[in-house]
């Protein structure tokens, strides 16, 4: 009981009546800082029925493998269940630009139901070490990279709002875009390496000044999702290499230097280093829509490599 009335009070956190800026921040917030403990203390004591829905349990491997890369606290998302229900329609308006998005119903008539898929999948949750992230985005270089993306962004929700003054903040930080772009990564290095089409994986990010996790899980309701594939890449010394792979893969791009160089690229410039060539997903993969990505926070740039997360923490 105590869980359900938690869950409850979760979802009316996530759609309070406030003002753009709280209503933004409680929709990223509520139901997202419960998953992020979840899936950071996992439920490895408790006894699995074949009808859990959720089971997160902690590899058996050596997880100190992954500390000079500055990733910590792989879980492996053996069985999770995601619902998507659809609500209304919304017609060539970014959801997250306004409050006042004009929805059109489903029905003449209310419903007491709503048209929904629900999926069975599996995933992988890693996290970045706060200590070193915590430095990182302090660097100026860093700092100024995001603002440049941030500010486009901004621009752009404030041309999409309906009102202008009650138009939603951008979510770009540092560790947003790092995290995002990370996510991305992996989920090319995966379709490579592990045999997954990318648009079979989504990602879900948990960024904010006391989470900086990413969980990229299997999204189709094929058997791609039930075989455990995407699991074993889980294990430490497997995501060591696979990171490490990816983010070496990240380093060069078939449009370099034109892509790396870039002041601005995207529409509406709020993407840096990022392309169809390098880090670009299937729209169903990403939960930004391709935005707020630059792969030069992973990889750094060659006139600034310390603005890259990981420059100093890969051999070469």
């Amino acid at each position: 009981l105590d869980e359900v009335m938690a869950l409850l009070a979760a979802e009316r956190e996530e759609d309070p009546d406030s003002d753009s800026a709280s209503t933004f921040d409680h929709r990223y917030r509520a139901l997202r800082n419960m998953e992020y403990e979840r899936l950071r203390s996992g439920n490895d004591e408790s006894e699995h029925s074949r009808d859990e829905q959720f089971v997160c349990e902690t590899p058996l491997g050596d997880q100190s493998v992954l500390e000079p890369l500055g990733v910590t606290g792989p879980m492996l998302v053996k069985k999770l269940r995601e619902v998507r229900a659809l609500k209304a329609f919304i017609r060539l308006v970014d959801a997250e630009s306004t409050t006042d998005a004009k929805e059109m119903r489903l029905s003449e008539h209310p419903l007491r139901w709503l048209p929904a898929m629900e999926v069975q999948g599996e995933g992988v949750f890693l996290r970045l070490d706060e200590d070193r992230l915590g430095s990182w985005e302090k660097t100026v270089a860093v700092a100024a990279r995001v603002e440049r993306m941030r500010t486009a962004h901004q621009r752009a929700l404030e041309q999409r709002a309906d009102d202008p003054s009650r138009v939603v903040p951008s979510p770009a930080t540092p560790r947003m875009v790092l995290l995002h772009t990370l996510a991305h990564v992996l989920i090319n290095e995966w379709s490579l390496e592990a045999g997954y089409p990318a648009a079979s994986l989504r990602e879900r990010l948990y960024a904010a000044d006391d989470m900086a996790g990413v969980l990229v899980y299997t999204a189709t309701s094929d058997s791609a999702g039930s075989l455990g594939g995407l699991v074993a890449q889980g294990e430490p010394e497997i995501l060591d290499r696979t990171v490490r792979s990816a983010v070496h893969r990240a380093e060069w791009c078939s449009s370099d230097p034109l892509c790396m160089e870039t002041e601005a690229s995207g529409a509406g410039g709020i993407n840096l280093a990022a392309c169809h060539a390098c880090v670009m997903l299937p729209e169903t993969s990403c939960e930004h829509n391709n935005i707020l990505l630059d792969r030069a926070l992973l990889v750094g740039t060659p006139d600034e490599p310390h603005v890259g997360f990981f420059t100093d923490r890969l051999g070469s």
